[in-house]
């Protein structure tokens, strides 16, 4: 019997777990802890923990398929590569869309982004999480010069105070959420807000039920109460930061009381927040790309300039991430070139048919609406890379095979910038192949073999710490010990493991604060008289999981008590829920623990109000 650990990265969130892949006579069979790992300890997470499933599934894609009418044919690779260069070749530039993933290695995203530019001539190329990410992104880099959080997970451990707004850690990052068990085992002070009673916010020493939308509120009128008590730090905001009259003069409308009414909160639970957060020194934020505005990420910026809570450990503003890769994604450029499309506008240009053909790598965009699925339609061309047969992969004209994380080499940056390796553990499966391999072989069919003739993973690795300056220093070797390396990577040896301890990454080595004003959003009322919270959606990972969907075998609708009694609305019912985009039916979840008003659904919705019916022959 062959048996043999092979150390790699967890798939799912951001968060970037260190995982030991179990291999018995060369099948994926388990996970075992890595106590090594700092991220993670050993600790891991269902998703995490029953990875090995989805690898296995018998669902998986074996072989490229071409379509023919409406059913798809086996086809070799030689046959795909073909039927994907002529298409290629006859669409212009920007006629062509390119859609990487934050599930993909950096390697793979690096390759594509080249790719694009170099063999397509296009300057549409985004990836799919950049959409909830790129809001938030910027905000940091507006703040303080770079677009990634600030410290490393573990610093939550020694925080006196940690605000969660917009992030449910304990059920969407898990082991970000052990750092804050951490934290209040010492003592810290823990604020939540949200309009639900999550695992987060049965922690919290505060819980604040405020509306959605109405963070940015809330994170103004504790600054505002924080500097009318004269509990900001003077010293820190006068040396290191400029700006700051114009912040509070944005943020002085946001009063307590003001705050209350916007919110539905008691006026004094502002004061109290802000109380506890002056008080603490040092004190975190943690917030979540999917869920955190601009506004809201540079209102939380300001927060923690306004108390002086940046460059130390257990301070800054920590951005959780949803996919593993959200942030390398980024770094490596697989991001709109100049003039160039994101996704959402892509979809709209296929739609109104400027956009021709589209490449989609690793992501099944299909499952975000109708409106997707229609533009989807409408092109001349679509080639789908996946692990399955997404709604997506099911449009296409060619699928094509990838390799999982278990069957490649290569490396994923996590939300708190620490690059590490994902490890080749076994064979893929059938004729599969690795993203960036897929790639070049196409560029190659299409005329480019000389700029993607790539030995390895560990190759291209090597062209992008040439490339990206934060990675410079970096290479596989240095990479070997679980601890790795955050970037920037201080010539390879260390890494950055809090972020502007010296000086900021701006021109003049200040952070920014910005005039944040708050702008209602969206209200419930009238024929849509729910408001909605996000809800994390589960993708195609977690639907082809065995373990996961016997947990959670569907998408639930949660819904107050009175609010489902005045609907006529029992606990497990079929309803149909409505919104301006159209509707869908979901089993409700009637319990307390939502704020009376409030509904919370899959973010995938992107709605701001719907409402709430029994569906037909529903209960």
């Amino acid at each position: 019997m062959d048996f043999k650990y092979v150390p790699s990265t967890c798939p799912y969130c951001g968060n970037g777990c260190g995982v030991n892949l179990v291999v018995k006579d060369g099948k994926f069979v388990g996970i075992s802890p890595w106590h090594r790992n700092p991220v993670n300890e050993g600790k891991v997470c269902i998703r995490g923990n029953k990875s090995y499933e989805f690898v296995n599934n018998p669902d998986r894609l074996v072989s490229p398929l071409i379509k023919k009418g409406d059913k798809f044919e086996e086809a070799s690779w030689e046959d795909a590569y073909k039927e994907i260069a002529n298409a290629f070749k006859a669409v212009k530039g920007d006629a062509i869309g390119v859609v990487a993933s934050a599930r993909n290695s950096n390697e793979d995203s690096f390759v594509l982004k080249n790719f694009a530019a170099n063999v397509l001539k296009t300057a549409n190329i985004d990836y799919c999480g950049r959409r909830c990410n790129a809001d938030a992104v910027k905000g940091l880099a507006d703040a303080f010069g770079n677009g990634a959080t600030t410290n490393s997970l573990a610093d939550l451990g020694e925080a006196k105070a940690i605000l969660i707004i917009g992030s449910n850690p304990l059920e969407e990052n898990p082991l970000a959420g052990r750092r804050i068990i951490l934290a209040k085992l010492n003592g810290a002070k823990i604020i939540v807000a949200d309009a639900r009673t999550t695992a987060t916010a049965r922690l919290a020493d505060l819980h604040i039920t405020c509306n959605p939308g109405t963070g940015v509120a809330l994170v103004n009128g504790i600054i505002t109460a924080i500097v009318k008590a004269g509990k900001e730090d003077k010293d820190y905001i006068a040396k290191h930061t400029k700006d700051f009259e114009k912040a509070k003069a944005a943020a002085a409308s946001c009063t307590p009381d003001a705050v209350a009414k916007a919110a539905g909160i008691s006026a004094d639970v502002v004061t109290k927040a802000a109380e506890i957060f002056a008080a603490a020194q040092p004190a975190a934020v943690v917030t979540s790309a999917g869920a955190g505005s601009g506004d809201l990420i540079r209102a939380l910026a300001n927060l923690q300039m306004v108390t002086g809570n940046v460059g130390k450990a257990g301070s800054g503003v920590n951005l959780l991430r949803g996919k593993s890769n959200a942030q390398g994604a980024a770094d490596v450029g697989a991001v709109p070139g100049e003039g160039g499309l994101t996704v959402p506008a892509m979809i709209d240009a296929a739609a109104a048919g400027k956009i021709k053909a589209l490449y989609v790598v690793g992501e099944n965009i299909a499952s975000a609406g109708a409106h997707v699925s229609d533009a989807l339609s409408k092109l001349d061309f679509l080639v789908v890379q996946d692990l399955f047969m997404t709604e997506t992969a099911a449009k296409a004209n060619v699928v094509l095979p990838s390799a999982s994380f278990a069957e490649r080499d290569g490396t994923v940056t996590n939300a708190e910038r620490r690059v590490q390796r994902i490890r080749k553990a076994i064979e893929p499966v059938g004729s599969a192949k690795p993203d960036w391999q897929i790639i070049s072989e196409i560029a190659k069919a299409m005329g480019h073999e000389k700029d993607f003739a790539f030995k390895d993973a560990e190759a291209i690795f090597a062209e992008i710490a040439k490339i990206v300056p934060a990675y410079a220093g970096i290479t596989y070797a240095k990479l070997e010990k679980p601890e790795a390396i955050q970037w920037p990577a201080a010539g390879g040896v260390f890494g950055t493991a809090i972020l502007y301890t010296d000086k900021f990454a701006t021109k003049d080595g200040k952070a920014a604060f910005a005039a944040v004003e708050y702008k209602a959003g969206e209200a419930a009322g009238g024929e849509f008289p729910l408001a909605v919270a996000a809800q994390w959606p589960m993708g195609t990972l977690s639907t082809k999981t065995e373990s996961i969907m016997r947990e959670w075998p569907e998408p639930k609708v949660h819904i107050n008590v009175e609010d489902a009694k005045g609907l006529g609305i029992l606990n497990g019912a079929a309803v149909k829920v409505t919104c301006k985009a159209g509707s869908v039916e979901m089993v409700a979840d009637v319990t307390k623990d939502i704020k009376k008003g409030v509904v919370s659904m899959p973010v995938s919705m992107g709605v701001a109000a719907v409402k709430i019916e029994k569906s037909a022959g529903g209960n």
